[in-house]
């Protein structure tokens, strides 16, 4: 039987997930003490698709393997009759960098650029059609420019792109009503109708077709493949930030171009990740999370470093357990750091005031919140909270999640429960099926 102020804690948290805004609704939940018992469970062993708590897996698994201060370098050679890159991928390459290389290196745009990448998988497996075009999911490539993306702005009516066009075209079109931004990579036209505002702004942020193509013509023209790079020292080399650093921009922004290329960058550290990059990364870090980590086999099922991907499933003990083994690495303050806070990124209008550092996550019928809640009690729990199959609207779901993690904060009155007591006969009944079947809402 549990004591009074544990069944007290288990009924006011289960009062937040039975809010009947979830109802039909796939709700799975883990919360452990900081000796790693559960403490509260409903559905834990139920996969579920992370979205961007997927990041959570593939920004752990390279700060393992690649280290907190690491830098990657990417070589240039200006030989006579053409420009030679060699990229083992730097996802933070800007085009400020590329500029003054070329700037450095005298090139002017005149010599074929060959660039030899650690990967090039364009579109990691089982993304969809329809968000192709946008920023968030910008082709994988290991050169890359800007994340693989442009802007578009607007400025007394008039359409441009920015930093470069890299040969698209922005034209207005002619339907009135509210504005719509049509990208066609393929014609390489963006078609913007309806009405624009006359100040300066940006109104959309779009993926390149070929973010290395666009990252080469910086340094020359007539970009081309090529399976080698010269042996003689590199004519400049472009150091990018360290990985601290990269993996906080990731994980604060949820940037899901970071996450693929940390994903393929630390599971090609030990050896070329081959012609199907995904499988290979996708095995390095399963390995990682089972024999590092010690999470189950069953606990997880990756597609991509990012969350983008439908396909993508974890159970909230899986993210549970891997959040506790960070917090015994060598690396534990750098991770923490890394994560949102409340005001920043992702969490700028939520949590107000709460001591949480976690990541968030949200696809259609799908919002995530996991990370580290530091209690009344001067305690910190770990916490996995998905909701996935909900009817109502993200903000809803994002609302209860919230109010469950504030809930933690103010009434941890779990006191030391054993690990078997977190699956309370509240859990059980309130049963969930789960679909894979997701469609983006329009």
């Amino acid at each position: 039987m549990l004591a009074p102020l544990v069944a007290l804690a288990f009924s006011s948290l289960d009062e937040i997930l039975n809010d009947p805004k979830l109802s039909g609704a796939v709700v799975s939940c883990t919360v452990a003490d900081e000796s790693g018992n559960v403490v509260y469970e409903r559905n834990s062993s139920t996969r579920v698709m992370p979205a961007s708590n997927q990041k959570l897996l593939s920004n752990s698994y390279a700060l393992f393997e690649l280290g907190p201060d690491f830098r990657p370098e990417t070589k240039i050679w200006n030989l006579k009759d053409h420009v030679v890159v060699d990229s083992p991928g730097d996802p933070m390459m800007s085009h400020e960098r590329l500029e003054k290389a070329a700037q450095i290196l005298g090139l002017g745009k005149r010599k074929p650029v060959w660039v030899h990448e650690a990967y090039r998988p364009l579109i990691p497996p089982s993304w969809e059609w329809d968000d192709l075009p946008n920023k968030y999911a910008a082709p994988v490539t290991a050169f890359t420019v800007d994340r693989g993306s442009i802007e578009l702005w607007t400025e007394g009516e008039k359409l441009s792109i920015l930093p470069l066009n890299y040969g698209l075209v922005a034209r207005r079109g002619t339907k009135a009503g509210p504005r719509k931004v049509t990208y066609d990579p393929i014609r390489h036209t963006l078609t913007v109708d309806g009405d624009l505002p006359k100040a300066k702004t940006k109104i959309d942020t779009l993926a390149l077709e070929l973010p290395d193509a666009c990252a080469a013509s910086f340094l020359g023209r007539r970009f081309s493949l090529t399976d080698h790079s010269p042996k003689s020292p590199p004519s400049l080399i472009l150091g990018g930030p360290p990985l601290s650093a990269t993996i906080k921009e990731c994980l604060v922004h949820s940037d899901n171009n970071i996450a693929e290329n940390l994903l393929l960058m630390a599971a090609g550290s030990d050896k070329p990740l081959g012609t199907d990059p995904y499988a290979t990364a996708e095995t390095a870090l399963s390995h990682f999370l089972i024999s590092t980590v010690g999470v189950e086999a069953g606990d997880f099922h990756p597609e991509d470093g990012s969350g983008m991907s439908r396909h993508d499933v974890v159970t909230t003990r899986g993210i549970v357990k891997l959040l506790q083994w960070a917090l015994k690495q060598p690396t534990k303050d750098v991770w923490l750091d890394a994560l949102a806070k409340p005001g920043a990124g992702t969490l700028q209008d939520r949590l107000a005031g709460v001591p949480f550092v976690g990541k968030t996550g949200t696809l259609d019928m799908v919002v995530a919140l996991s990370g580290y809640v530091h209690t009344s009690r001067n305690r910190t729990l770990t916490v996995s909270l998905i909701f996935n199959q909900f009817a109502c609207g993200e903000k809803d779901a994002r609302s209860i999640a919230d109010e469950f993690i504030k809930k933690l904060v103010a009434d941890d009155g779990f006191g030391t429960v054993p690990a078997s007591a977190g699956n309370h006969e509240a859990c059980s009944a309130h049963p969930c099926s789960h679909s894979s079947d997701v469609r983006r809402n329009p």
